[in-house]
């Protein structure tokens, strides 16, 4: 099973907020799913993300 990321880690990889980090999974920027109500993100699109903003 692909490792997931709760909205805490995230938001502490990037040094942002988690206010920033769940604003980047509403706004698209940044996929996410659901499981039982909380947000999570797939490592694999954590790190795509990263490779999209740095170029």
């Amino acid at each position: 099973m692909e490792p997931l990321l709760t909205m805490r880690e995230v938001a502490g990889m990037l040094a942002v907020s988690r206010a920033t980090a769940y604003r980047l999974t509403a706004e698209g920027e940044l996929p996410f799913v659901r499981i039982s109500g909380s947000i999570r993100v797939r490592k694999t699109d954590f790190d795509a993300f990263l490779l999209r903003v740095r170029s």
